[in-house]
């Protein structure tokens, strides 16, 4: 009954502006976890070190903790209490660890223990809960150190950020976190690292400035101009 699509003729109104994230400041992220209490400062932790989605932090075994290859397997996440398959077939993948990780997983693994046990759990070896975490320690650190806009997602973002800065290939970033889409991984979950800025800001200026001694006094050629 309809020759043609209409949905790409739809016009769609303008988006107004979002909130912006909080910057990614490697000094304030070690604040921030050095305050926070346990369980939230190693879940915190770790998931700034790997990009796991909470859920997926949450929903993680010890069967899936390889310390001796020091990598992390995603094959679950949890929502509500209730642990399923990932979202997506790229989400699951293998995370790489590095040697703070792999010691704070050790510290924690039991002398005696299930593979299929929860790394992180209640004591009835359940999953806990993210909203309990975020409102009973997150939240409150969060304001007690003048932090704002800091969510469990946000230390994903951050790992993507940090990731980037070092210079790790957008590829590597986007397995990394399990995205299907490089497109999502840049436009979405990287964000500029203020120190890059300025360093980015020192290398223009060393590779087109002139020297610092042949720069002319500006203010004094304004005041000329002006008179």
């Amino acid at each position: 009954m309809i020759d043609s699509n209409p949905v790409p003729k739809t016009k769609l109104p303008r988006r107004g502006l979002q909130a912006e994230k909080p910057e990614v400041r490697p000094e304030k992220i070690r604040e921030l976890l050095d305050a926070l209490p346990e369980p939230a400062r190693s879940i915190a932790t770790l998931l700034a070190f790997t990009g796991l989605r909470i859920g997926e932090m949450l929903a993680l075994r010890w069967k899936d903790v390889d310390l001796d290859g020091a990598s992390l397997q995603v094959r679950q996440a949890v929502y509500e209490g209730i642990i399923d398959e990932p979202k997506s077939q790229s989400s699951r993948r293998t995370v790489p660890l590095a040697d703070i990780g792999v010691a704070m997983l050790r510290s924690r693994k039991p002398s005696k223990f299930e593979p299929e046990a929860l790394v992180f759990s209640t004591r009835l070896n359940t999953p806990l809960s993210r909203r309990n975490l975020l409102n009973r320690q997150l939240k409150p650190t969060c304001e007690k150190l003048g932090l704002k806009g800091i969510s469990w997602h946000w230390f994903r973002h951050a790992n993507a950020s940090l990731r980037s800065s070092a210079g790790t290939p957008l590829g590597t970033i986007q397995a990394t976190l399990g995205h299907s889409s490089s497109d999502i991984t840049r436009e979405v979950y990287i964000h500029a690292v203020p120190e890059d800025a300025r360093k980015s800001a020192v290398s223009v200026e060393g590779q087109i400035g002139p020297k610092w001694t042949q720069v002319p006094d500006f203010g004094k050629l304004a005041t000329d101009v002006i008179q």
